[in-house]
């Protein structure tokens, strides 16, 4: 669907030349909704406005659809584009014009027939559950209601191809849930092919299919979303799954603890399996949970644990291989003392 090939974007400036996206592979498969994670100036914004060339890249190809849209020009690349919805951090609306009105320019600038303009600007309301605002001005909205706006008006013309732009980062949590169940609910009843950057890891796990991590223009990791959860490799990747899921134990805790300290890993159905309560039942040592949770990614669960074991060492080494055995994966934080 989305095929990013060896993609560079230079910017000139005053001290010289910056490189906003370096080098960049990518493949973005059809009907999946694939994240973009990095922080400020990781150059995400810089890839995401290439694959509609918003931004012209320096070198490089961008494939959507099976065309090249570095070698397409005027009108060709208009139309292509009208294929590549965008929907933007601060949504962009005309604040002299109703929602209707908003929505309806969309379809203008693409020449659609007068007669099917006001049956496509309901239909696009109704999905994005607005029907009873089409009158009203920007300004009457929240902003919830107003990023709602956004992506019928990206929906307009029937993209294959949808690009968000921070979509939620201006949203408080509750609001943002609300529109990423509704960009999933347009990606499975659509089949639209999402693509979001963000540097909110919750709104990965909420929707994403395969993700990648950007840092200094590269991308330095990617796959799917819960792979990465379960099992990063670079050391940006782990700190942005912290946000999410944190290991923090404070110091006065662990100072109080005597036993061998181990984090404790189960992927999928073995989430909900009794494998520690099978551990300590066996092999004559005793757990303490310390910390943990069970996160969902992807509707498949992922469980987390912090745990204190206490015993002989021989029972608690025969514990930990037990538990490994059993699918689990363990990592011994501290011995005992």
């Amino acid at each position: 669907m989305i095929t990013i090939k060896d993609l560079t974007k230079e910017y000139k400036t005053k001290k010289g030349t910056v490189t906003g996206v370096d080098h960049v592979n990518l493949t973005v498969n059809e009907g999946e909704v694939f994240g973009i994670v990095g922080y400020s100036g990781a150059g995400k914004s810089s890839l995401l406005r290439c694959m509609n060339l918003l931004e012209l890249p320096t070198s490089g190809k961008i494939e959507v659809d099976g065309l090249d849209l570095t070698k397409l020009k005027g009108e060709a690349l208009r139309k292509a584009r009208l294929k590549i919805g965008m929907i933007f951090q601060h949504f962009y609306l005309i604040s002299q014009k109703t929602v209707a009105e908003n929505i309806a320019f969309a379809l203008r600038a693409a020449n659609t027939p007068k007669e099917k303009m006001e049956s496509r600007v309901l239909e696009l309301l109704d999905m994005v559950g607005l029907s009873e605002k089409k009158d009203v001005f920007p300004a009457q909205l929240s902003g919830g209601q107003k990023q709602r706006v956004g992506i019928a008006r990206a929906l307009a013309n029937n993209p294959s191809v949808l690009l968000c732009d921070e979509a939620t980062s201006a949203l408080d949590p509750k609001t943002t849930l609300s529109i990423l169940r509704l960009l999933k609910k347009i990606n499975r009843e659509l089949n639209i092919t999402i693509v979001l950057i963000t540097h909110e890891m919750n709104v990965v796990k909420e929707i994403c299919d395969r993700m990648a991590i950007m840092q200094a223009g590269r991308v330095i990791e990617e796959g799917p979303v819960y792979e990465i959860f379960s099992s990063p490799k670079a050391e940006l990747t782990k700190e942005f799954i912290s946000s999410v899921v944190s290991f923090d134990v404070p110091s006065a805790i662990l100072e109080q603890v005597s036993g061998c300290i181990v984090k404790v890993m189960f992927k999928g159905s073995l989430a909900g399996e009794g494998v520690i309560s099978d551990t300590v039942q066996q092999f004559d040592v005793r757990g303490n949970f310390l910390h943990g949770s069970i996160e969902y990614i992807q509707e498949i669960p992922l469980g987390l644990f912090l745990m204190e074991i206490q015993g002989h060492p021989d029972n608690i080494a025969r514990a930990l291989t037990y538990m490994e055995g059993r699918g689990a994966q363990v990592e011994v934080i501290r011995n005992g003392h």
